[in-house]
C-alpha cells in the first residue's frame, strides 16, 4: 500500500495546495464574494483553507493503514461504508475543532453554524474523493494483480511443459546415440542394429510414460536395463546397476532413467573401470548408493535432477536427497504408494 501515488510525497505536496485554492474558491462563490479574488487572493483565508486541506488529507492518508488492517465487518461493501462515514465524521470534527480555533484565537470571535456548514461540507466531499481515489486505486491495482496471475500462471505452466516436452525428447542422448549409430553402422551392422534396438526401447518408454503418473518399480527397471546397454555404445563407463533385494514400490515415470543419466555423465570415464551403482532400500526411500568419482566440470547434486524432483513434490512431502561423502554418494528417492500418491 506504500507504493500508492497518494503517498508520494510530491501528491502529499501539491494535492493540499490545489485542494486548499478550490476550496477557498468554492466559499467564495457560495458567498457571493467573488469580487474579493481582485482585491487579494492571497488572503489569510486562502492560507486557513490550505492548511486545513493538508490536515484533512493526511488524515485520511493515514486512516488508510488503520482500514487496511481492519477485520470487520466481513463485506467489502459494509467496510467501505463503515470506512466513509467514519472517515467524513472524523473531517467534520477536525473542521469544526480548526475553525473555533482560527475564529477564537485570530478573528476573536465565533464561527456561525453557515460558515461551519459551507466548511464541513465542502471538506468532506474532499474527504469523499480521496478515498474514492484510493478505493478506485485499490480495484485497479487488485484487477490488474489478477490478470497478471493468471499471464504467470499460464507462463509457468507453458514453461514447465516445454521443460517436460525437452526432457522427454532429451536431445542430448538422441543427438549422443545418433552419432555413435553413425560410427557402429560403418564397422558393425549387427551392432547398430542391438543399438536401435536398446534405443527405440528407451524411447517408447520416455515418449508414453506421459499417459502414467506412476508405474510400478521393476517396470522402470527393465527400461534402465536396456538404458545401460544403450550408453555402453557411448563414451561413457560401463554401468551396473545391482539390486540387493526385492523392492515393491512405484515410482514416477522417468526418475530412475534420470538418476542413471546423471551418475553416469557425472563420473569420471574410464574404460578399464566398471561403474557399480548398488539399489537397496530402508522404510523410506530406495537408495542409490556409487563410487563418489566426479567429474570436476559435472557434479551430481539435486540441480542435476531438479526436474524428478518437481514432479515427486505432486505425490509427497519427502524430497529426493543426494548425500555425498569422501567414498561414496547415495540418491535418496522417496518410496510411494498408491495411497500416498491419491492423498496428495
Amino acid at each position: 500500500m506504500n507504493k500508492l501515488f497518494i503517498h508520494h510525497p510530491i501528491f502529499r505536496i501539491i494535492g493540499p495546495l490545489c485542494s486548499g485554492a478550490l476550496v477557498y474558491l468554492l466559499i467564495l462563490l457560495v458567498n457571493n464574494n467573488v469580487t474579493q479574488l481582485q482585491e487579494e487572493f492571497l488572503g489569510q483565508e486562502l492560507y486557513v483553507c490550505i492548511g486545513l486541506a493538508y490536515l484533512i488529507q493526511e488524515y485520511s492518508r493515514i486512516s488508510l493503514f488503520f482500514f487496511e488492517r481492519l477485520k470487520f465487518p466481513n463485506s467489502l461493501m459494509g467496510k467501505i461504508m463503515l470506512q466513509i462515514v467514519i472517515s467524513v465524521i472524523t473531517s467534520i470534527l477536525l473542521v469544526s475543532g480548526s475553525m473555533f480555533l482560527y475564529f477564537d484565537l485570530v478573528l476573536g470571535f465565533t464561527p456561525n453554524s453557515s460558515e461551519l456548514v459551507i466548511f464541513n461540507s465542502i471538506f468532506s466531499v474532499i474527504t469523499i474523493i480521496y478515498l474514492s481515489l484510493y478505493l478506485s486505486h485499490q480495484f485497479l491495482h487488485k484487477i490488474n494483480t489478477e490478470i497478471m496471475t493468471k499471464e504467470l500462471s499460464l507462463k509457468e505452466g507453458i514453461e514447465q511443459d516445454f521443460i517436460q516436452f525437452k526432457k522427454g525428447i532429451n536431445p542430448t542422448l538422441m543427438f549422443e546415440t545418433l552419432e555413435s549409430l553413425i560410427l557402429v553402422m560403418k564397422k558393425d551392422t549387427n551392432k547398430a542394429e542391438f543399438l536401435v534396438d536398446h534405443f527405440s526401447a528407451v524411447y517408447r518408454y520416455i515418449l508414453s510414460k506421459t499417459t502414467k503418473e506412476l508405474v510400478p518399480i521393476n517396470d522402470e527397471l527393465d527400461v534402465l536395463d536396456q538404458l545401460l546397454l544403450l550408453f555402453e555404445y557411448l563414451p561413457y563407463r560401463k554401468t551396473k546397476f545391482i539390486k540387493e533385494e526385492s523392492i515393491h514400490t512405484l515410482v514416477v515415470p522417468g526418475s530412475l532413467l534420470s538418476c542413471a543419466e546423471q551418475i553416469i555423465r557425472s563420473t569420471i570415464v574410464s574404460r578399464e573401470t566398471e561403474l557399480v551403482v548398488t539399489m537397496t532400500q530402508d522404510s523410506k526411500y530406495v537408495l542409490l548408493k556409487y563410487p563418489h568419482q566426479e567429474k570436476i566440470s559435472y557434479t551430481m547434486d539435486s540441480n542435476s535432477i531438479k526436474d524428478i524432483l518437481d514432479m515427486y513434490r505432486f505425490y509427497t512431502d519427502i524430497p529426493i536427497t543426494v548425500i555425498k561423502d569422501d567414498i561414496y554418494i547415495i540418491i535418496y528417492i522417496p518410496k510411494l504408494t498408491i495411497d500416498e500418491s491419491s492423498d496428495n
